[in-house]
């Protein structure tokens, strides 16, 4: 039920909209219903002869004599029992009645028919017009609601932190974007269609069928228990099982955007059939829950639509011997009787269907609210300051630091880097280089201990300000699909055309972008794909040249260039960082002999500091050994 409440909380904006709704759909329940109502004068009209006459019955065994009333005597039997009847459902029925034929009524019956054809007409238009209307209502609300629900989500997704990703595979993120939100919004849109409009209706057709008959309609309300507890119990299990179908949802958009991720290596290794396997494995084991969950959906309405048909039967042969017996019903009311009893089951087995899209729903909604709920590890303090005039004064204190239930990455690191000083992170895989530079644009925060720029706790900071004074080039190149001018320019609006073609040529790709077809508004693909791995990787180092920031990291920048392109981004690289403060990651040790320090470390410690020429000259340390493994001959 929480859930239920907070997904219809995120609706509240469009009151206005709901309750307009709510508005044509009352006007369309009470037309729907007074429509039905309009078959009794409308048989009246067909099978009552023109004047009303009294069968007067003499004695036993003598013949009935049939005259016209023209003495007024039914009129007098009526004043008579009048008091008595006005306390009455019936009286109340026949007075109703009474007011409508009259109402109706003209000088002939063809002129009645007419009138009775024509207030038909009328009613249809108006009510088809309210149920439109409603529709319309209603598709804003649902498609507004999706919309807004969809973009929390996203918002959700830039916000929280990078170790969140780590335990979380992409196509499962992406399915609770697109499937789950579907479901949600299926179950907002039968809430709003269907879960107000049919107990309107219920209640309508149950009040109609009550003053023409309680008794036959208390008889007809059997059928109402039964079918609730028919809804409650699939409802109950068709919620389980959605669990399941959405948990195998996200695991086929997974294996989809893995494999068409990596396509590449699945060509190479020749997995075409192995993949092929495992997604046919996962459609079925896919297909088994939505076939169980479709058994579900189906059983209910022909249970709850046999019961009423059932209940149905029984009352039409039970009113109709009250009927030839000359029972309280008219026949023309007892089938009007019968209109609004076997009314009440479409929206009796509406409902069924709207309990099991609510279950349904539901489902999806925890899967949706687990995300938005997850906390923002990195938040801003209520005080943090914007950074101005930065110089770019680095320093860690005493940082360790351990991804959520793991192992320490780091452990004890202390680390300074002057403003403009070139310094270089050098050791094996998982020594935690990159760990460590994700704490200075505060991706992480430190375990224990400090990290400081130009001596302010980087907590203290503003997020904004904190990120725009830090470049990145990361050893994973990040390119979205779209154009290379707006890759360069990416968080650059504004930049100008003569500012983006110095950075490209900083980074020596203006050359290979001028002779792409469109030059600088060529596409360039999803994740950068048609463009080599030196081009991406140029491209990225032109997006950090362009934002020059005072705080540069430079993380395997130029692991994926070819010789050629490295010595001329290297050249590049090496006027960038003048009078700058940069972090540089290398594994070809080439690249930094240059620098003003380096730091090896080994197991999230830093083991060894000082430049090319003194670690190289400790014969048995780590840099030497790194340095010996990748230039011996």
């Amino acid at each position: 039920m929480n859930t239920y409440l907070r997904v219809l909380r995120l609706v509240r904006p469009y009151l206005t909209f709901i309750l307009l709704s709510m508005f044509f759909m009352v006007v369309f329940s009470l037309l729907s219903g007074f429509s039905i109502v309009m078959i009794a004068p409308f048989l009246e009209a067909l099978f009552t002869p023109e004047t009303a006459d009294i069968a007067v019955t003499g004695a036993a065994g003598s013949h009935a004599i049939v005259v016209p009333d023209t003495l007024g005597v039914a009129d007098a039997v009526t004043r008579a029992d009048d008091l008595q009847r006005s306390f009455s459902v019936t009286g109340l029925r026949d007075d109703l009645m009474a007011r409508l034929k009259a109402w109706l009524h003209r000088d002939t019956k063809m002129e009645t028919l007419w009138v009775i054809v024509l207030v038909f007409f009328i009613l249809n238009l108006v009510k088809n017009l309210s149920g439109y209307l409603q529709t319309v209502c209603t598709d804003y609300v649902q498609h507004s609601f999706i919309r807004d629900l969809r973009n929390r989500l996203f918002e959700k997704f830039t916000s929280l932190p990078l170790s969140f990703y780590h335990n979380h595979r992409a196509g499962e993120l992406i399915s609770r974007a697109t499937n789950d939100v579907l479901v949600v919004n299926r179950s907002v849109n039968v809430s709003f269609t269907n879960l107000a409009r049919d107990p309107v209706m219920i209640v309508m057709y149950l009040a109609m069928a009550l003053l023409l008959s309680w008794r036959l309609t208390l008889l007809a309300m059997l059928v109402l228990p039964l079918s609730m507890l028919i809804i409650v119990r699939i409802g109950k299990k068709l919620r389980k099982y959605s669990h399941r179908q959405q948990e195998k949802m996200a695991n086929i958009t997974t294996r989809l955007q893995e494999t068409i991720s990596g396509i590449r290596v699945v060509k190479a290794f020749t997995s075409e059939g192995r993949e092929n396997a495992r997604f046919r494995a996962e459609s079925q084991r896919l297909f088994k829950d939505l076939f169980k969950i479709a058994r579900m959906q189906r059983l209910s309405s022909p249970l709850t639509e046999q019961l009423s048909v059932l209940v149905g039967l029984f009352v039409l042969w039970y009113g109709g011997r009250q009927v030839l017996g000359g029972g309280e019903l008219p026949p023309h009311l007892f089938i009007l009787f019968l209109f609004f009893v076997f009314s009440l089951g479409r929206p009796i087995k509406e409902l069924s269907q709207v309990n099991n899209a609510i279950q349904e729903g539901l489902a999806a909604a925890e899967r949706v609210f687990a995300v938005l709920d997850h906390p923002v590890e990195i938040l801003e303090n209520a005080r943090a300051a914007a950074l101005t005039d930065v110089r770019g004064d680095i320093e860690l204190r005493g940082v360790r630091f351990s991804y959520r239930d793991g192992a320490p990455v780091l452990k004890g690191v202390d680390l300074k880097v002057e403003p403009g000083e070139v310094v270089a992170l050098v050791g094996a895989s998982g020594a935690g280089k990159s760990t460590l530079v994700d704490l200075i644009p505060r991706f992480y925060d430190p375990t224990e201990g400090q990290v400081l720029l130009d001596g302010h706790d980087l907590r203290d900071l503003t997020l904004a300000s904190l990120r725009g004074a830090v470049g990145l080039v990361t050893q994973e190149v990040i390119l979205f699909n779209d154009t290379v001018r707006n890759n360069i320019a990416y968080g650059l609006p504004d930049v100008g055309i003569d500012e983006m073609v110095a950075a490209a040529r900083a980074a020596n790709a203006h050359d290979f972008i001028v002779a792409m077809p469109d030059g600088y508004d060529t596409l360039i693909g999803d994740r950068g794909l048609k463009l080599s791995g030196g081009q991406r990787q140029r491209l990225s180092i032109a997006r950090a040249i362009l934002k020059n920031p005072p705080v540069l990291i430079l993380d395997e920048a130029t692991s994926a260039l070819d010789t050629e392109s490295e010595k001329l981004v290297q050249e590049a690289i090496d006027r960038l960082v003048r009078d700058r403060t940069t972090i540089v990651i290398a594994h070809r040790l080439s690249t930094i002999q240059h620098v003003d320090r380096i730091y090896v470390m080994q197991a999230g410690r830093i083991v060894q500091i000082g430049d090319h020429e003194a670690l190289l000259a400790d014969t048995a340390g780590p840099y030497r050994t790194l340095h010996d493994l990748q230039f011996r001959t």
